[in-house]
């Protein structure tokens, strides 16, 4: 495997992957208490915006709407964030981003005691908050390499791939306490704060930019800026189709979120219609997905550096694949438990594969066009699947639909496994 000479390459390293090295870094470790502390904000928010929602309205038809609201800035804005960041301080443009989210999430928990909320308001805060999120994810998946040598570069991204889910594990315990207390509003300052927090970690980066070439000269007028932006959005996609291992990371994790992404809706309709339970067997379940993930994430580095990257990745799918399979059929609960333990594993492994795959591929000028249009592509396409399983698993026995996603990461398995340039890549 080649690289242009402006990549960065990973070269498998000789020793192990050292969490310890990643963390020695003063800047990375910055970022990453940083990113703990948002993910227990955000924990806290997935728990407290459906219980809030429901709380003003009462309808689970404005529930829905508010989810459709986190999907449609994606969407819209995707490729676009990811281009002006490329031009921008990645540093700067990440405390701005946290320090405007910190702010809206707070007025929605003082605005909520006050007794002036309304739902219209939360809907503008959550289509605020997923614009931003457009130009924070490529800003800081372009930083990473940046801020670590390359031989540590598969253990930041892993902790930071943590970072993405022990909110998850940490703040719903704590949260269910405080929504019973204070309502679920006391959820959104818990978050608001956390962003500031995580903004004044960044901003406490050393790291700084190179000098650049504005994104236009002033006196090119708005014409030429909006000129120059599609340019550089039509780069990051010409960009993707002069790699092979890009194309493949986009066709990796596209397939994947029409895989995973409906299991979200499937799981609450297996322990409802096939075990016959109710919220605590979904909530371990999820536990189980969850702790997989985390421990997937952390076990990447030296599974890579043991098989090699891609060798890592079809692995992963081929072991999704038979997981998924399988998971719904045993008729006693703890069979599917620890199925989402292993699943969860290897979603957390693709995760860091997908991400170093980005990173090893591309140059820092146009790292953040490219992760923008890689995410745009992939996780644009969630709604879409959420539509479809839901109206399948009205018609179908919901085990089938499982076999077939199962199916579906089987062949994904089969046709990475058949590109030399994924099975070879270290």
């Amino acid at each position: 495997m080649t690289f242009r000479e402006d990549t960065l390459p990973i070269e498998a390293p000789e020793a192990g992957p050292s969490f310890r090295g990643a963390l020695a870094n003063r800047d990375f470790l910055l970022l990453f208490i940083g990113q703990v502390t948002a993910g227990i904000g955000n924990g806290a928010i997935q728990l407290a915006l459906p219980w809030l929602v429901l709380q003003l309205t009462g309808s689970a038809f404005q529930l829905g709407f508010a989810y459709f609201f986190q999907f449609l800035p994606m969407l819209l804005f995707g490729v676009l964030g990811g281009v002006l960041v490329d031009r921008w301080d990645r540093r700067l443009t990440i405390v701005v981003v946290d320090v405007i989210r910190g702010v809206a999430f707070l007025s929605v928990g003082a605005i909520y005691y006050l007794g002036a909320l309304t739902v219209e308001h939360i809907y503008a805060v959550i289509f605020l908050e997923s614009t931003l999120a457009n130009f924070f994810n490529p800003a800081r998946a372009a930083l990473m390499p940046n801020l670590v040598s390359p031989e540590s570069l598969r253990p930041a991204n892993s902790l930071m791939e943590i970072t993405r889910h022990i909110g998850f594990l940490i703040a719903p315990p704590a949260g269910g306490v405080l929504v019973a207390i204070l309502g679920p509003a006391a959820l959104f300052l818990i978050d608001g704060v956390a962003f500031l927090i995580s903004s004044i970690t960044v901003f406490l980066i050393r790291w700084r930019p190179p000098i650049r070439e504005p994104v236009v000269r002033l006196a090119q007028g708005w014409r030429a800026s909006a000129d120059n932006v599609a340019k550089q959005t039509l780069d990051g996609f010409r960009t993707i189709g002069r790699s092979r291992l890009l194309q493949v990371a986009l066709i990796l994790g596209l397939s994947l979120n029409l895989i995973v992404a409906p299991i979200q809706v499937l799981m609450p309709l297996f322990v409802l219609e096939v075990k016959d339970s109710g919220p605590s067997y979904f909530a371990l379940l999820v536990g189980g997905l969850l702790l997989g993930l985390i421990s997937g994430s952390l076990a990447s580095p030296g599974v890579a550096r043991r098989l090699g990257l891609g060798r890592m990745a079809i692995g992963a799918v081929f072991l999704l694949g038979v997981i998924i399979c399988i998971a719904p059929w045993p008729p006693t609960p703890w069979p599917p438990v620890i199925a989402m333990v292993i699943a969860g594993a290897a979603i957390g492994s693709l995760n860091v594969a997908q991400t170093t795959m980005l990173q090893s591929s591309t140059t820092d000028e146009e790292r953040g066009r490219v992760s923008a249009t890689y995410f745009t592509a992939t996780l644009g396409v969630r709604p879409f699947s959420f539509l479809v399983m839901g109206a399948l698993a009205s018609a179908i026995d919901i085990r089938f639909l499982f076999v077939a996603l199962g199916v579906m990461a089987l062949t994904l398995g089969g046709f990475l496994y058949r590109l030399p340039e994924v099975r070879e890549h270290h």
